[in-house]
């Protein structure tokens, strides 16, 4: 299986590659109340889904702190929560303790399997392989009861949930003939899309609009009352929030990791100025990061990774406007 760092830049991607996914889970929500229980705990709106809707939301604590971001795909007979397993142990746990109060049932997903396909051929292949009209829409229930997501950018993208059964012959009869890379790729397709998925070590530490959540529609501030909602809308509607989520793109010696500290040059030293949430390397030594940066954040400086000395990062635009919530 390939890795990131044999891939030179993104420009060199293959023309069909799948991406298992091995380190990210898909959390199952079932049960007659599952619309209800979840629209109390996320941030996005539910009751306006519909089967073969997806979107983006955060499941946050009374303070609005993000426990997790969170892709929500509405099936015929329940909701699969995408995010990178290790912070499933934080995450399962805090949503379960509500379960309780409502008839809803939530454990790690078994019967489906979560993977990517990407690449300029890989439309072609989903049109010939699994359905012709999934290429056209952002998300699209398939016949066999999954769900397809259509990603665009940076380059085409498709997440893909099948159940086990027939995502296993889909995987066994192409593997022979396509790029299969890690799920390091994965992630930096996210990164240049400006989309944070929170892991173990960044977990709580954040809150939504922090992560730029409300640029991604991921946020409902007219749905009502829900885990954390008074902190996220004091955010919005008082201005309290000075934070964002940018994108940084340099060089390094090393991969940086989630948690590690974003410095900025002034004058002839370097102050901290925020952290990363995720970062990736290329084989050419070009790394890009998604860090949470004061909001002023601009193109017209010099920032560094204080665990690793030889690096240099410059400010990159983001793929979707940036504005003050």
């Amino acid at each position: 299986m390939l890795e990131l760092n044999q891939l030179e830049n993104i420009s060199h991607l293959p023309d069909l590659v799948l991406c298992p996914l091995d380190s990210w889970d898909l959390i199952c929500v079932q049960g007659e109340q599952r619309i209800e229980f979840l629209q109390g705990q996320l941030t996005c709106d539910l009751k306006e889904m519909k089967p073969g809707d997806q979107t983006l939301a955060a499941q946050c604590d009374p303070h609005g702190k993000v426990w997790s971001i969170l892709r929500v795909l509405v099936l015929e007979d329940r909701i699969l929560l995408t995010q990178p397993s290790s912070v499933t142990k934080i995450q399962l746990p805090e949503l379960q303790k509500y379960a309780g109060f409502s008839k809803v049932e939530i454990k790690k997903e078994t019967e489906f399997k979560a993977f990517g396909l990407a690449g300029s051929k890989s439309a072609q292949y989903i049109t010939n392989k699994i359905d012709i009209a999934a290429t056209h829409n952002k998300s699209q229930l398939l016949p066999a009861g999954g769900i397809l997501i259509k990603q665009p950018y940076p380059s085409l993208r498709y997440l893909v949930v099948l159940q086990k059964d027939i995502a296993k012959s889909l995987i066994d009869e192409i593997k022979d003939s396509i790029a299969i890379f890690d799920d390091s790729l994965w992630n930096a397709m996210n990164i240049a899309s400006g989309i944070a998925f929170i892991c173990a070590e960044t977990s709580n530490k954040y809150t939504p609009q922090m992560l730029n959540l409300q640029l991604l529609d991921g946020i409902c501030y007219t749905k009502g009352c829900y885990i954390g909602q008074e902190n996220i809308a004091r955010e919005k509607y008082r201005g309290a929030n000075k934070r964002s989520l940018f994108i940084l793109t340099g060089r390094a010696t090393a991969t940086p990791k989630a948690g590690d500290n974003v410095e900025i040059l002034i004058g002839e030293n370097y102050k901290r100025i925020g952290n990363v949430v995720s970062g990736c390397k290329y084989g050419d030594g070009h790394i890009e990061v998604l860090a949470v940066l004061p909001s002023d954040t601009n193109e017209n400086k010099i920032y560094h990774i204080k665990e690793i000395e030889a690096s240099t990062l410059y400010y990159t635009a983001l793929p979707y406007q940036q504005k003050q919530d």
